[in-house]
């Protein structure tokens, strides 16, 4: 339903997006990873037809999204990262202007509304974050689209509306929508996502199942030793990190875990504990390498 294949947008240089590809099925969620200007928001605007690629090409639904625009749009419902209403139209005046343009079904509109409260009386340069991104929601999933474009969908929601909010990305997921989103908060990818990229300087450097992306990332193991001379030996044997008796190694590979274990075998351990393994940290492994380059 959603795909990109070989895009690429220059502006200068590391900037912009490079050979971008993946597809959106529906019935899926698919999530993209990366920090503030690695390109996240650059590719959700092609498929939205609002850039033209210099190569490569976006398509959602098998139209073009750039030449296809208008045949494009009446397929998306799309969440912008920047959410930006006109200051003195109210939240009613917001809502009225997406029924008559997408016709939506008041029923729909209504249960938007009681999933995320809000004063529709009031006037958008009133609002807070919080006010503005619960509108920006229920205009955006008023549509009941096939496709959803979602852009850091839950900034500036409290943590009852951001679990709302999953919840009902979950439930349009089961009614077989695509939908894409990028988000910085790891544990609501982690809920929704089925499979994810993360993207580093306008190009994706890894993508997989999110169970995929978890169980290749690094493993952190906590080991306490018996001493601090103990600890400190071990920490510079293993490139690892030492806080008193503590020490924190983070492996890769099988082997690495074998010479770790056998390494182990010369030390009296007090404990020794693996760190859960999650999103986050799969997104610092490849982030931290970029730092050390």
């Amino acid at each position: 339903m959603i795909e990109l294949h070989g895009l690429t947008k220059k502006f200068a240089k590391d900037r912009g997006v490079f050979d971008v590809s993946f597809t959106v099925e529906p019935g899926t969620v698919f999530g993209f990873i990366g920090p503030n200007g690695a390109g996240k928001s650059t590719a959700i605007r092609h498929l939205m037809g609002l850039l033209q690629p210099d190569s490569g090409k976006a398509t959602i639904g098998g139209y073009d999204c750039w030449s296809s625009s208008p045949n494009v749009k009446k397929l998306v419902g799309y969440l912008p990262g920047e959410i930006s209403f006109p200051a003195d139209l109210t939240g009613d005046d917001i809502l009225t202007l997406t029924r008559r343009m997408d016709r939506t079904s008041p029923e729909r509109e209504n249960e938007l509304l009681a999933l995320f409260p809000l004063d529709t009386k009031v006037k958008v340069r009133k609002m807070s974050k919080g006010m503005k991104q619960k509108l920006a929601i229920i205009r955006c999933f008023m549509k009941d689209a096939p496709v959803y474009l979602l852009d850091e969908p839950t900034s500036g929601l409290d943590p009852l509306m951001q679990e709302r909010f999953l919840e009902l990305v979950l439930r349009e997921k089961e009614a077989g929508k695509a939908i894409l989103m990028s988000s910085h908060h790891f544990p609501e990818m982690e809920k929704t996502c089925d499979h994810a990229a993360l993207i580093r300087n306008g190009r994706i450097v890894v993508s997989d199942s999110i169970d995929g992306l978890i169980a290749s990332s690094r493993k952190l193991f906590h080991i306490e030793f018996e001493n601090t001379q103990s600890a400190q030996q071990f920490s510079e044997a293993m490139h690892g990190k030492s806080m008193g008796t503590r020490v924190d190694v983070s492996v890769s590979t099988t082997d690495e875990l074998n010479t770790l274990l056998q390494s182990l075998a010369t030390y009296r351990v007090i404990s020794f504990r693996s760190a859960p393994a999650d999103l986050e940290t799969v997104f610092i492994h490849y982030y931290a390498e970029e730092e050390s380059v």
